[in-house]
């Protein structure tokens, strides 16, 4: 007669049989403490070769089991998955951000380092239709080097050029100059926001794939995500 040993009933994941009585097939890391989908249905499957026919093991304690090695299975090609995903994101990112280069940007600011004459354009955000918006330039010491109307507008974006005159009709000198937008709103003048164009010359990609950076001509810094319009 056969004689079947008894179960280890001290180990109650594989059912009270002793996993490391039994050879894992396929290649395991030495010394790894972990039990991989592979090992676990070999284990399964051993258990249920050895076990006592007088005392089955209850088939849903497999069942659980197997679920959670597949959840953990599952969730590791869902992180894979998710990665491939970021790096194509990453890329696409990179190549669009490569196209704006030479070009023209609209994105939010108020300042600008320019050259002797030269001018620069930009748009203002009107709440409401008006006709007292208006664009002030001026120079590093907040002295007013031109005021642009910005005439009959109605709301939403309204677009300004200034040629890089001062008010007599000269050159204005290179320097870094600020823009100021308002409007009268009854007695009270509202500031408005601004929005300049800059010419993009270089592209920096974050290392972390997180940010792209953008440099102008001025030595701005903008994301992708501030650019509003490309010229």
């Amino acid at each position: 007669m056969t004689t079947i040993a008894a179960s280890n009933s001290s180990n109650p994941v594989f059912g009270g049989l002793d996993p490391s009585s039994y050879q894992l097939p396929g290649k395991t890391a030495r010394g790894s403490t972990e039990l991989g989908q592979e090992q676990f249905l070999a284990l399964m499957i051993q258990q249920f070769r050895n076990q006592d026919p007088l005392k089955p093991q209850d088939p849903s304690e497999f069942l659980t089991q197997l679920a959670q090695v597949s959840s953990v299975a599952g969730i590791s090609e869902m992180n894979k998955s998710m990665k491939t995903l970021a790096d194509a994101t990453y890329a696409a990112q990179a190549l669009q951000a490569s196209t704006v280069v030479g070009h023209d940007v609209l994105a939010p600011g108020h300042s600008a380092s320019l050259a002797a004459g030269q001018g620069l354009r930009g748009q203002v955000t009107l709440p409401a239709a008006t006709s007292t918006g208006v664009v002030s330039i001026l120079n590093s010491a907040g002295g007013l080097v031109r005021q642009i109307p910005l005439g009959n507008q109605a709301a939403g974006q309204s677009g300004f050029t200034w040629d890089g005159l001062d008010s007599t009709g000269r050159a204005a000198a290179a320097g870094s100059y600020t823009v100021k937008a308002s409007y009268s709103n009854g007695n009270q003048d509202t500031a408005l926001d601004t929005f300049l164009t800059r010419r993009v010359i270089s592209v920096s990609l974050g290392g972390d794939g997180q940010r792209t950076t953008l440099t102008t001509t001025d030595g701005q810094q903008l994301g992708l995500g501030d650019i509003k319009a490309i010229y």
